[in-house]
């Protein structure tokens, strides 16, 4: 189950509505591919706010916790999966902006269910689950899309809140910002033997995922996003990709504006 909190505010003739949604508000197109994991196939799951709570509707709620680097979201109505050959195009209500004054110049996030290996604390040498990678590719039209190459998507894992423990049964009162990305110039090395404080002050006031500066695409504004994943030829490997949601980078001027008047209306979207 996640939850979201969603700001409005008005700040002189600025409005804000359905359309201002960071979030992927549409799915266009989903092929789960040959090696996706099985009953993991809804798209819908991407939409909307990523996921801070996972395993609410798994076998009663009984694994339920908060999600952190050492615990992403696992429920089959909060993440999909793509296998080789297959793929996930998306649409956005807000254009993403190529806008180098963005926090490291980054302009999108992408969400997976990629964790540090460890109980509490990253091993030295860390090490992952959930690793991959997908090609992305952006488009103004849904029509002609423009590579970005591909991306890791195991760094950065998703954290929902700022307190509590790594694995809590109940939600944090302090939730990361999904907006924000991680300094992606961090590498997997620099989290070995930190526990979850220590990562933490890694991530700042972000919530995690994975940074994409879509710079490469040379276009004003994109509404749509492609991740696909390669058939690699080889019947022994079992490429996949399981993604959780995306969020676009406000511009810093216009987060500045918003954090003068929020008008904040909680939902539930499952």
């Amino acid at each position: 189950m996640r939850d979201g909190l969603f700001a409005c505010a008005v700040v002189g003739a600025l409005s804000c509505g359905v359309s201002a949604s960071p979030w992927a508000s549409e799915v266009i197109s989903y092929a789960p591919g040959t090696t996706a994991a099985p009953g993991f196939d809804d798209p819908q799951s991407v939409l909307g706010v990523p996921t801070r709570f996972t395993g609410e509707n798994v076998f009663g709620g009984q694994f339920a916790s908060v999600v952190s680097p050492f615990s992403p979201p696992f429920g089959d109505d909060e993440i999909v999966s793509i296998g080789e050959g297959g793929h996930l195009t998306v649409r956005f209500d807000s254009p993403i902006r190529n806008d180098p004054s963005n926090p490291f110049g980054v302009d999108l996030i992408v969400f997976s269910n990629a964790g540090f290996v460890g109980t509490g604390t990253v091993g030295d040498p860390p090490a992952m689950f959930g690793v991959g990678s997908a090609r992305i590719e952006v488009s103004r039209d849904g029509v002609d899309f423009f590579s970005l190459g591909d991306i890791d998507t195991s760094l950065f894992p998703t954290m929902g809140y700022r307190d509590g423990g790594p694995f809590d049964s109940r939600r944090g009162t302090v939730r990361t910002d999904f907006q924000t990305p991680v300094d992606p110039s961090l590498t997997l090395d620099d989290f070995a033997g930190l526990n979850l404080g220590q990562i933490r002050g890694l991530y700042g006031a972000s919530g995690g995922g994975i940074p994409v500066d879509v710079a490469g695409a040379m276009l004003d504004d994109i509404y749509f996003v492609r991740l696909s994943v390669a058939d690699d030829g080889d019947p022994t490997t079992e490429l996949r990709v399981n993604i959780d949601g995306f969020a676009v980078v406000p511009a810093p001027s216009t987060v500045g504006m918003l954090g003068l008047a929020a008008v904040g209306m909680l939902r539930r979207r499952r």
